[in-house]
């Protein structure tokens, strides 16, 4: 990253904890803000238990259960890796077309795909009301120490079995590592579900080095070989630290730094559900995707 390091947020650079504790001063945090600043600095990811309301997250679910069943297609809603067939692989497949199916097909799309939805919010008014949650919007803003936006959303039903990766590596973000992920659980997560996994204190780590002109060069941007090694990277990089699993209660929200490594851990048994709602924050101006150059490889 080169001189880019001196660009990096506050909590990235080795003074951390002193300026925490002048922020505590300065801010008169609480001391559950400054607990969770702390573990922010240190272990690069907090948990907030209970956070999102239950019957918010019922209705968002009530929503997402509804497009499997209504014969009213939402323009511009995709379901993502939905299998059309019992060998067939997972495809990007409009809801227009999940509509145009019979009932019968539709179901058994539904049961046999690990799905996902991106930007549920603009078709759930409840998804909206997460997505805006005014107390997901205050912590995100105190992790940076300045306002931040939701972006980037996305509705799991499974477990992803996303292999282990840091979100520097998929998002363009100028100045670097200026990006917090949110992940809710929308259900008890049971051990078995593939839950969340994530290697505390990996944040540390630096950025990949063939991402050579990070924000255009990352995931999203490199041939297929770089993508390879990346993937051995993250993997073998993820060995040196302790895997936890967020065995979350319903409502809990895990905050976890951009570099944080984190994917999606075995799922032990396929009939259990791991339903979650993804939200990214960053700060504005500082999404660079709109300015990366492609080819893209999504």
């Amino acid at each position: 990253m080169g001189d880019q390091t001196r660009l990096l947020p506050w909590f990235d650079n080795a003074d951390a904890l002193t300026v925490l504790d002048k922020r505590r001063r300065r801010d008169n945090l609480s001391d559950t803000d400054y607990q969770r600043l702390h573990e922010w600095v240190t272990d690069g990811y907090f948990v907030v238990p209970g956070m999102v309301n239950h019957q918010l997250i019922d209705s968002m679910m009530h929503d997402l259960d509804g497009l499997w069943t209504t014969d009213t297609p939402h323009d511009d809603l995709h379901i993502y890796d939905l299998r059309l067939g019992p060998n067939v692989p997972g495809a990007r497949v409009s809801h227009s077309d999940v509509c145009a199916m019979e009932p019968s097909v539709r179901a058994a799309a539904r049961d046999r795909s690990n799905w996902r939805i991106h930007a549920f919010e603009e078709h759930s008014g409840s998804a909206r009301l997460i997505f805006d949650n005014p107390e997901l919007a205050r912590v995100a803003a105190l992790i940076f120490d300045r306002p931040a936006n939701p972006r980037y959303a996305i509705n799991f039903m499974y477990g992803s079995t996303q292999t282990e990766h840091q979100d520097a590596a998929v998002f363009h973000i100028f100045p670097p590592n200026y990006i917090a992920g949110a992940w809710i659980a929308c259900e008890d997560i049971a051990p078995d579900s593939g839950p969340l996994m994530y290697y505390p204190r990996s944040h540390r780590e630096p950025l990949f080095e063939a991402f050579t002109n990070y924000p255009q060069t990352n995931l999203r941007t490199v041939p297929p070989d770089v993508m390879q090694r990346y993937n051995e990277y993250a993997v073998n990089l993820a060995r040196q630290y302790q895997r936890h699993l967020f065995l979350a209660k319903k409502g809990d929200v895990l905050f976890w730094h951009g570099m944080l490594l984190h994917g999606g851990s075995e799922v032990k048994n396929p009939k259990l559900t791991r339903r979650s709602f993804v939200i990214h924050y960053i700060p504005p101006g500082m999404d660079a995707g709109d300015q990366v150059v492609g080819p893209f490889n999504w």
